[in-house]
């Protein structure tokens, strides 16, 4: 005979005489080369339970990164804007300041206007 088949027959077996039967049951099958064991979940009484505790979270939906919303939108200076292009694009602070030829050509008027 199947020993699955076996197995479930002595469960069911072991079930009529459940009023006899501990809360757990540990049975064997007829040849003793299988166990089975019964291990009912445990009711817990509700009086006992706590609720769960709120937990805040950690983050703000007003997070840029790890910065706060007004960090960010206060007024900085030119050197801070600078460090912080820098960090943010990995370059060299000099990238983000003009070249002193640049100011001046650009507040020079050309000397011939039709051009």
């Amino acid at each position: 005979m199947n020993p699955v088949l076996r197995t479930i027959r002595a469960c069911v077996r072991s079930v009529r005489h459940a009023s006899t039967l501990p809360s757990e049951a540990v049975i064997f099958t007829e040849d003793d080369r299988m166990v089975v064991c019964w291990h009912p979940e445990k009711t817990f009484p509700y009086e006992c339970s706590l609720p769960l505790p709120e937990e805040k979270p950690d983050f703000s939906v007003l997070r840029i990164g790890d910065k706060e919303v007004a960090e960010m939108f206060r007024r900085k200076k030119a050197y801070q804007v600078v460090e912080e292009l820098a960090k943010v694009t990995y370059t060299t602070k000099h990238k983000w300041y003009p070249r002193k030829r640049d100011i001046k050509a650009k507040d020079t008027e050309p000397d011939r206007p039709y051009l």
